[in-house]
């Protein structure tokens, strides 16, 4: 017989399982009532019935430990769902003999079995066990009447030939309206599994639709419950926040996305054109990256709070690139005025330099008035220096570019100024290892760039202060970059200034130009990478010089070497 639908492989095990203990419970029953009788009148222990009935319960029990050594507690194929339904008749039949046949008050079992019928196969199960109850039972009595079969007893009755026939037609009707009515009755179950069967696929295909959906969104996603808790996390989200999606499930959104329930926009935006809130995040890992993100409540189907959905994006190349834009307009106009500067200041200051300088030479010359020409030049030269600083702002100079090494060339600088400046004020600077990180660039640009940071650091540091500088590799937004790190031991940079450090002319320090930083950045842009800064009041501050890799150049370094 064809095989009906199910709810699925695991529904149809639990009920065939099912099946399976009903049978059981009836063979059970079986032999708990003819033990009871035996116990209460032993005298019968070895009469005919009670051994046709002691047979049926082995029969029985044979079976259903056959069926499942051979198809385990599934639902049988549909061979083997004939051979139950003839045991299952036969196993009736057996108890309907052994009780009278013709008088026996057990003909209802068949019923039983009809209906087992029913939840095994629906209407086809119902009609077949229905047609071979009847068979079986109008074959039975109808042997009795003709003396074939007789059932024991100590007094046998005889079936006469209208009795016979009100038999088999009373319980052949019976039996196969039984099995209509519950056939139809297993048909709507069979429908209905079907319906939710169906229901359950579109169900799962509509999560799996979903989750391929929010998995796919280049932007995080992240949900909480009532208590601010993550419920939820993308792949996107667990990327850009660089954490894993099992370590951080039921944890305060706090802890994972730190900042965010201080924003202006965690209790979501009424007005859908004010900006969306930006956040600073430090993943694990010590990188710093910029966040925007929009948070909004999370409702139920009716209206009721469940928790909040955030929704956040990496801004930090947005705002890498905001940068270069603005400096890039900054140097615009700086330009056009170190152009001026340059016609209007350096040409009149080698006059007077010049002027001054022939002045001292004439012998004539009182002392006092000598030595104010030696401030006049002094200070010339200064303020050509600072012009000169001034034009390497705002353009560098043609680059010769080649193979650097970083860490080389970081070493150099750092023994120079803690022979110089970090001697003199007892100030320790700790060099980067030995391991060579080649970069394409200026050397000499480079070399300034080191120099000016290393010197900042060194004049940050208070005396018997210490100074880290280190080079490694690092990857970020999938490039490689080899970063010179320069960490300082002071005060640290306050809050209030910390937007202005690489403002062209922005200076804490007496005497300063505020070109040192403004030129470092300068140059380090023009070398295709960036500086990040780190700084807390009173821990110091630490400054990492990022320059794309070039490991073909290391690589050859190596071979060199």
């Amino acid at each position: 017989m064809p095989q009906g639908p199910g709810p699925g492989r695991g529904g149809r095990e639990s009920g065939g399982r099912n099946l399976l203990l009903v049978r059981s419970g009836i063979t059970f029953a079986l032999l708990a009532s003819v033990v009871s009788v035996q116990f209460s009148s032993p005298e019968l222990l070895l009469t005919a019935g009670f051994q046709f009935l002691y047979f049926a319960v082995m029969f029985s029990y044979g079976w259903l430990l056959l069926r499942y050594a051979a198809w385990g507690a599934g639902e049988l194929p549909p061979y083997a769902a004939g051979l139950q339904a003839a045991v299952d008749v036969a196993f009736i039949s057996l108890v309907v003999f052994a009780t009278g046949l013709y008088d026996s008050v057990f003909s209802f079992m068949y019923v039983i079995v009809i209906l087992l019928g029913t939840l095994a196969r629906f209407l086809r199960g119902a009609m077949a066990w229905a047609f071979l109850s009847a068979v079986a039972f109008t074959s039975l009595v109808y042997l009795q009447m003709r003396g074939v079969l007789v059932p024991p007893g100590p007094e046998p009755s005889v079936v006469a030939w209208h009795q016979f026939a009100r038999a088999a037609v009373t319980h052949s009707t019976g039996f196969l309206l039984t099995g209509v009515l519950s056939g139809l009755l297993g048909e709507d179950i069979r429908k209905g599994q079907k319906r939710l069967q169906d229901r359950d696929d579109v169900i799962q295909q509509l999560e799996t639709f979903h989750k391929h959906v929010i998995d796919n969104i280049p932007s995080g996603i992240l949900t909480t419950d009532t208590e601010g808790r993550v419920n939820l996390l993308n792949d996107a989200a667990c990327a850009i926040l660089g954490v894993a999606r099992d370590g951080v499930s039921g944890k305060p959104v706090g802890e994972v996305l730190s900042g965010i329930e201080r924003g202006e926009g965690w209790e979501g935006r009424e007005d859908p054109f004010v900006p969306r809130p930006e956040i600073r995040f430090v993943r694990k890992d010590g990188t710093e990256i910029y966040l925007g993100f929009t948070a909004s409540p999370m409702k139920d189907a009716e209206g009721k709070g469940i928790g909040r959905v955030v929704i956040f994006q990496d801004l930090t190349p947005i705002k890498r690139m905001e940068e270069r834009v603005r400096f890039a307009d900054r140097l615009a106009g700086v330009g056009e005025l170190a152009a001026g500067l340059a016609h209007e200041i350096r040409n009149p200051l080698a006059s007077i330099a010049g002027s001054s300088q022939l002045l001292r030479e004439s012998p004539a010359l009182p002392g006092e008035s000598a030595t104010l020409l030696e401030i006049i030049e002094r200070e010339s030269k200064r303020l050509n220096g600072l012009i000169s600083d001034f034009l390497v702002y705002a353009g560098p100079s043609s680059r010769n570019l080649g193979a650097v090494d970083v860490a080389g060339l970081l070493r150099e600088v750092s023994e120079a100024v803690r022979a110089g400046e970090g001697r003199e004020k007892g100030v320790a600077i700790e060099l980067p290892p030995g391991k060579a990180l080649v970069v394409e660039g200026d050397p000499e640009q480079l070399r300034q760039v080191a120099w000016n940071l290393v010197r900042n650091a060194v004049q940050a540091t208070p005396p018997r202060g210490r100074i880290v500088v280190d080079a490694f590799e690092q990857i970020r937004h999938g490039d490689r970059y080899v970063v010179a790190r320069i960490t300082d031991s002071g005060k640290g940079i306050d809050p209030k200034d910390f937007g202005k450090i690489f403002n062209p002319f922005f200076t804490t320090k007496e005497g300063g130009t505020g070109l040192g930083l403004s030129i470092s950045q300068r140059i380090v842009h023009y070398h295709r990478g960036f500086i990040e800064v780190r700084s807390a009041p009173g821990m110091g501050s630490t400054f990492s010089v990022f320059l794309p890799a070039s490991p073909e150049k290391a690589a050859e370094r190596n071979g060199d070497a």
